[in-house]
């Protein structure tokens, strides 16, 4: 159940970057991402901790959402901070 929570989290925000990326346009600035964003930080930091106890458990995963997450928020950031320099 963890792992297919972690991959579904990856995948949107791989999606997110990538679409950033493609198109950086100002539809993407929601303030549901930024929720969506965070919990995701939060659930993978929450099971790389839990992943500490078991001896045979990867932590890889956790690890990617972790980062995924935070270049997520960053990029989120970026343009939030360029679409309001801008007015």
């Amino acid at each position: 159940m963890k792992k297919s929570i972690l991959i579904l989290l990856l995948l949107i925000n791989v999606i997110y970057i990538a679409n950033y990326l493609i198109n950086f346009e100002t539809f993407t600035l929601n303030n549901l991402w930024i929720a969506f964003f965070i919990i995701s930080l939060c659930l993978s930091i929450l099971y790389l901790f839990q992943s500490r106890k078991k001896s045979g458990y990867n932590s890889y995963l956790s690890i990617a959402v972790i980062f995924a997450s935070i270049s997520s928020l960053g990029a989120y950031g970026f343009l939030y901070f360029i679409t309001h320099l801008m007015e």
